[in-house]
């Protein structure tokens, strides 16, 4: 359980981190033109809570146990999990919302891959770290 934590810990770290810069410096214009009037005038604190805790969780049970047997396949296995999970978000908020563009998902979903791979990197490194204690 200690090892499990430990990578949760780190992917959740590394969620917060690259998820609050994208989305707060780098890439906070770009949604702003591409959601206009869907965004909502501040940030919904639960649901915001659900998915940044849930999906270290996600990515952790799903792309690392059974434990990869390198970094590599760490990264791919993570990478494959945020591309899909991202890709379901994006192509059904396209599928039925009108202002929801081909761009913005296309920019999504390729975040979602790195932001998946690089935590999966991060808890697949913490979890070798603890395991080797």
């Amino acid at each position: 359980m200690k090892i499990w934590l430990t990578g949760y810990g780190a992917a959740l770290l590394v969620v917060g981190l690259l998820d609050g810069l994208w989305l707060g410096f780098i890439a906070r214009d770009f949604y702003r033109r591409e959601l206009g009037d869907l965004m909502a005038d501040s940030v919904r604190i639960a649901p915001a809570a659900v998915f940044y805790f849930g999906f270290p969780a996600g990515l952790v049970a799903l792309a690392l146990t059974p434990a990869p047997t390198s970094l590599g396949m760490a990264v791919l296995r993570s990478a494959v999990l945020g591309l899909v999970a991202y890709g379901v978000y994006d192509m059904t908020n396209m599928a039925t919302l009108r202002t929801w563009s081909l761009k913005l998902a296309l920019v999504d979903m390729a975040w979602g891959t790195a932001v998946a791979a690089s935590a999966g990197a991060a808890a697949f490194s913490a979890m070798r770290w603890m395991a080797a204690r």
